[in-house]
């Protein structure tokens, strides 16, 4: 008996090679969610975050620092004018124009550029709307038709079929809450999380058939992401570079059926047939397993980044109504100065610009009669 027990407290010893697989698979489901996730903040998130600012006070800000370059504009013009109407000197109206315009050319190209990318971004927002709304519609499609003959509850073997599953799934649970008993709450929440994004980034998630088009598209870009990025796949070939970049932009398009047809495209080979149990490749995983935990971090980070800075940290900001109506209200405020503010400084500079296309006559009279 003694020998049993004995026997029974022995803990079996896990090789490093398996230990490294176990670590390195792990990192590459993180890796993948982190990727995701910084594609769907920088491609999808935040653009339409700036679309949306844009709407709210965005273009307000843009009139205002429209309005600031006018004003900057005339009041450099009036400046010139008057120097040289002090000075006694022939100016025309023109030059100075031109004068002000190669001076202020790169504010205004600035300005410029400002409003291309507003416009570059509420198209983006209308469009991935469209796309997403278009995906829906299939989905809904595709659930009728199942239902019509090869969805849930389209026969009675499909119903035992459930309900096996069910209780597969129940004894299941009832096995792991055995385990789970001398487990703290903390442990048991990573380890949840940990099975989920793994279930999700390898489709073996919630029941697909209820999968929503956007669950859909964030399982097989982490998929796809997994099986592709640079640091999880440091052999991919260039061929699987430009499959990645594709994958990249129908993920930010909200395309599901690009990114179907590029999983299906992609090798399943495992970790384990890459690599062997041996002391070249016990090497490499380590290197392989460094080079992921190092990018994990740097992601980590980047989302920190991202969210710290604009325009997702006006997120808060945009979905509070009373301060963005108040901002609206300030804005438009100093927007009607800014106006009033240019029209008194056009009546100035218009009536420098008598005076000084009376200094020009004055200046080539004075000419001609030194010429005669």
């Amino acid at each position: 008996m003694g020998n049993v027990s004995e026997r029974a407290d022995i803990i079996p010893v896990v090789s490093e090679y398996d230990k490294l697989i176990e670590e390195i698979l792990e990192l590459e489901l993180k890796l993948a969610a982190l990727a995701e996730e910084i594609d769907d903040l920088e491609n999808h998130v935040c653009v339409e975050l700036r679309a949306e600012y844009d709407q709210k006070v965005g273009n307000l800000e843009y009139q205002a620092r429209a309005y600031q370059f006018e004003i900057a504009r005339l009041k450099r013009a009036i400046e010139l004018l008057q120097a040289a109407i002090n000075r006694q000197e022939a100016a025309k109206y023109e030059d100075v124009q031109k004068r002000v315009e190669a001076e202020y050319k790169e504010y205004e190209e600035d300005l410029h550029k400002k409003a291309e990318d507003m416009k570059r971004d509420s198209e983006y927002a209308k469009r991935r709307a469209k796309k997403d709304q278009e995906n829906e519609k299939k989905a809904e499609e595709e659930r009728k038709a199942r239902g019509d003959g090869s969805g849930k509850g389209s026969s009675v073997d499909d119903k035992k079929d459930g309900d096996s599953k069910k209780d597969s799934e129940k004894e299941s649970e009832e096995k792991k809450d055995e385990n789970n008993k001398d487990k703290s709450d903390s442990e048991k929440a990573d380890e949840s999380k940990a099975e989920g994004e793994k279930a999700e980034s390898e489709g073996l998630g919630p029941d697909r058939a209820n999968e929503t088009p956007a669950q859909e598209l964030k399982r097989l870009y982490r998929y796809i992401m997994k099986k592709l990025h640079p640091d999880a796949n440091p052999d991919a070939t260039e061929a699987e570079m430009e499959l990645l970049r594709k994958a990249q932009k129908a993920y930010s398009e909200g395309d599901l059926e690009t990114l179907r047809e590029i999983a299906d495209q992609l090798d399943d080979t495992e970790i384990t047939e890459k690599y062997s149990d041996t002391p070249e490749d016990i090497i490499k995983l380590r290197e392989l397993r460094a080079k992921l935990a190092e990018k994990v971090e740097i992601l980590i980070i980047h989302i920190e980044e991202i969210k710290n800075s604009f325009p997702y940290n006006e997120k808060d900001f945009l979905a509070d109504e009373e301060a963005v109506a108040k901002r609206q209200e300030e804005l438009a405020e100093y927007n009607k100065a800014c106006a009033d503010k240019i029209i008194e400084l056009q009546e100035k500079l218009l009536e420098l610009s008598k005076v000084a296309e009376e200094n020009q006559k004055e200046a080539e009279k004075r000419k001609r009669k030194k010429s005669s």
